[in-house]
């Protein structure tokens, strides 16, 4: 029982903790940037290939209210900018209005390009225009690629080290000295 409480705590931390991001002019009130796989701790790892699920919470404050708004999402790695895929954008079909005053939550699907360097670091700028041009949301956050490979190890070895038992540093370092003497 006590596992799988802390097994929920961490799914709801994981959740619910907003990385770490710079806003770049955004008109709007940005709360959080939640980014599938990223916690607060940067950089935010992202896979070559993969869709990663980004949700943006956000209140147009008394500022104006928006009809339609339209996605840019450049990664930008050594001053190369590469269009990023976003999807749904359903804002761009159909009304999805933000109120003045409302508090607004906006969950796209992002696609990191394959043409990226591995272990590169850099920014993913998003930007986010109303009907009239006017940019209402704009955040950067620092990102590392990395291979589905990379992916798997790093979570494999953040897996084990959550788990090690607390004298498991202890017990290594004496190993490592006795394989040496």
């Amino acid at each position: 029982m006590y596992l799988v409480c802390v097994l929920l705590q961490a799914i709801f931390v994981a959740v619910s903790a907003s990385v770490l991001f710079q806003d770049c002019g955004s008109a709007y009130d940005l709360r959080t940037v939640n980014i599938e796989g990223c916690t607060m701790r940067p950089p935010c790892y992202v896979t070559v290939g993969e869709d990663v699920k980004v949700n943006l919470q956000f209140s147009a404050g008394g500022y104006f209210m928006s009809r339609n708004l339209d996605q840019n999402v450049v990664i930008d790695i050594n001053h190369l900018y590469l269009p990023t895929n976003v999807t749904p954008e359903r804002c761009e079909i159909e009304d999805c209005p933000v109120e003045m005053g409302a508090f607004t939550s906006f969950t796209s699907i992002m696609s990191v390009p394959t043409r990226v360097q591995l272990n590169q670091r850099g920014f993913l700028r998003w930007r986010i225009r109303n009907e009239e041009g006017r940019l209402v949301l704009c955040y950067t956050v620092l990102v590392q690629t990395q291979s589905p490979l990379q992916k798997l190890i790093r979570r494999n070895l953040l897996h084990s080290l959550n788990n090690a038992e607390p004298n498991a540093e202890l017990k290594q370092s004496n190993f490592t000295t006795d394989v040496f003497i």
